[in-house]
């Protein structure tokens, strides 16, 4: 087990709960490591309301709410995010979106480098242009 923690993007749930496609094993994978202690994992609250505004969206609320309290069961910190968090987003989406970076992930980002957080599950490659982001796509990771 590593000792720095991942941060697990949404989709990584979205993927394992979701029907067959060619993430969703690797994600139901990661989610067995979590669960079982081989991997360490942190979250901030916007993995969660971005779950809930995700199945709320597609007129599936109960199943976001179940994804949300099953998210809540596994043993991972959850990451509040903050003022100084809020202000980085906005920096880092200043400076990157006309390169594609997500609003959600610039807040994302800004509460890994605000919390020394490095390491990051996702399919999002807009992650991979922020130079202190390690972003592993669930499809090649190996804990």
């Amino acid at each position: 087990m590593t000792n720095e923690p991942y941060f697990l993007d949404a989709n990584v749930f979205m993927y394992a709960a979701g029907a067959e496609h060619p993430y969703k094993a690797p994600c139901v994978e990661i989610l067995a490591r979590l669960e079982v202690g081989e991997l360490q994992a942190v979250i901030n609250t916007e993995i969660l309301q971005e779950t809930l505004y995700r199945y709320s969206r597609l007129k599936l609320p109960r199943k976001g709410i179940q994804l949300c309290r099953e998210i809540l069961a596994y043993s991972l910190a959850i990451l509040p995010v903050n003022e100084d968090d809020t202000r980085l987003a906005i920096d880092l989406f200043a400076k990157h979106h006309q390169n594609g970076l997500e609003a959600r992930d610039a807040i994302h980002a800004a509460v890994m480098k605000n919390n020394g957080v490095t390491k990051l599950l996702s399919v999002d490659r807009d992650f991979d242009l922020l130079d202190f982001v390690t972003r592993v796509d669930p499809l090649t990771f190996e804990a």
